[in-house]
């Protein structure tokens, strides 16, 4: 059996270690593992290796999580530097800009190095799980189990990376990103592979996670449908728009009591007890670790970044539809923000303003699934379907809408056309979603490329009049990593 060179070590020790100095950019050993000659040879020891992979979304603070998520804000204009300065920085003000730095980064860097670590971690378990007998697990299936959940997160990891640092919107592109499938002791790098090639093997990853993940542990970890859902929204950024469709819709309609949509939005972020970490609303979040600080899960909101008044005035905003004045929001913004130290900035409530044990980040949760089986099926078809508009409409249902016909914050009628639909969804979205994990940004760059390419009908720098050049809605690859590399990995263009 192959001796593993580096074994996570106990939830104890882990702890201690994320108050431990910075790794730099691409040290890839694991911040959870220590040096030695333990194999991983049974199922206690590979649980233990998983777990590491897991804790790869728990970095410490600066080095990367959870302020990369911070980023899409910045850059789609609804996030400003707090008025604290925290943020007030070159890198931050190159965000906002649409001009993001290529070097001397702290939040992209670390994100990137987080990410590749995560993928680093899960191909050390899946390199020396293999060797294992199935005899050594209490299960038959355990062992298929763990390496479907690893499956899992090197997907996410990947197409994070993909949609951050890849021309993820073009799948006849070169620019995908530098895919690893075998562990690394150092900052070796590959060739980057093309967009299709990387989105090839995060569908193959979330395929063996769909076909051996477990049906659900608990919300923290990866399970089925969370594999199914994500790779819906895989497929909807590839312009798959049938599958995509079908498979988040298969999810809706088959998962189960134990995934849909919470009774109520504001439940979701009762940062006071713990029943917000078995949502059903959930399909897979992380948790922070109780008060350990330097997570900062939740809390980097408050002190790090602000909400600017444009989401606020977009909420309250309305839409001509039918005759209908429709209002895009109830109060899921109002009842989730408070006026922040400074004029027109307002800080999120979603999350504990406070270092508590009740802080999570949502990676994905049932309400995006419906946003994405409506937007699919409406692209698919090329039309508003009855389907369509019924899962929309479940969203704002769900946030208090009235089916009253009238004016104010209804549901959308038949009546809506196919261009104000697929708005309706964008802006859904965006409400819905507001500070959790950036799909706003994401989805102006693919509702822009889809109408024929950038520049072709709806435009990003129509909501964010700096972001005019295409080449900068993704980021630079930090060149201390591609020198660090020897140069193999080729930069993004007009970088």
């Amino acid at each position: 059996m192959k001796n593993i060179k580096y074994t996570y070590i106990t939830l104890t020790v882990l702890i201690v270690m994320l108050f431990s100095a910075c790794q730099s950019l691409d040290d890839y050993e694991p911040i959870y593992s220590l040096e030695g000659e333990i194999a991983i040879a049974d199922e206690s020891s590979a649980e233990l290796a998983l777990t590491g992979v897991y804790m790869s979304f728990l970095s410490p603070y600066g080095e990367g999580f959870p302020q990369f998520f911070i980023l899409p804000y910045f850059l789609s204009g609804a996030g400003s530097q707090s008025i604290y300065g925290s943020y007030d920085s070159a890198e931050s003000r190159s965000y906002i800009d649409n001009q993001p730095l290529d070097s001397e980064t702290s939040i992209a860097k670390g994100g990137y190095a987080s990410l590749y670590r995560l993928v680093n971690r899960a191909n050390w378990l899946l390199q020396e799980i293999v060797d294992v007998p199935e005899s050594q697990f209490s299960t038959p299936s355990r062992k298929n189990e763990i390496i479907a959940e690893a499956k899992g997160l090197r997907a996410t990891a990947n197409f994070y990376i993909l949609r951050t640092w890849g021309q993820f919107y073009d799948l006849n592109s070169p620019y995908g990103i530098d895919l690893r499938t075998t562990p690394s002791r150092n900052a070796e790098a590959n060739p980057r592979s093309t967009v299709a090639q990387t989105y090839a093997l995060i569908e193959q990853d979330l395929d063996d996670a769909i076909a051996n993940a477990p049906d659900l542990r608990a919300k923290v970890y990866v399970n089925k449908s969370y594999a199914k859902a994500l790779k819906a929204k895989v497929l909807l950024y590839q312009g798959k728009y049938a599958d995509a469709a079908a498979l988040a819709q298969e999810v809706i309609n088959t998962s189960g009591v134990d995934f849909d949509l919470a009774p109520t939005y504001n439940e979701l972020f009762d940062n006071t007890n713990d029943a917000m970490f078995n949502s059903k609303e959930l399909l897979y979040a992380v948790r922070g670790i109780d008060q350990l600080e330097t997570t900062f899960m939740g809390s980097q909101w408050g002190g790090y970044i602000t909400l600017n008044n444009t989401l606020l005035d977009l909420a309250a905003s309305t839409v001509t539809v039918g005759g209908q004045t429709i209002a895009y929001d109830g109060d899921r913004i109002s009842d989730n923000t408070t006026p922040h130290i400074g004029p027109g900035l307002y800080e999120p409530t979603k999350y504990s303003t406070y270092f508590t044990p009740y802080e999570m980040i949502y990676h994905l949760r049932m309400a995006e699934v419906y946003l994405i089986a409506a937007e699919a099926e409406a692209r698919a078809n090329n039309a508003v379907t009855p389907n369509a508009l019924a899962n929309l409409n479940a969203v704002r249902k769900r946030a208090g809408a009235t089916t009253t016909g009238g004016d104010g914050f209804e549901t959308y009628p038949s009546s809506i056309t196919y261009t104000q639909f697929l708005e309706a969804v964008r802006i859904e979205k965006q409400i819905e979603l507001f500070a959790e994990m950036g799909e706003e940004w994401y989805d102006l760059i693919r509702y822009d490329y889809a109408d024929g390419g950038f520049e072709a009908g709806f435009s990003v720098s129509d909501i964010k009049p700096s972001a005019t050049n295409p080449d900068k809605f993704i980021l630079p690859i930090p060149e201390e990593s591609r020198e660090a590399g020897g140069y193999i990995v080729e930069q993004n263009p007009s970088y």
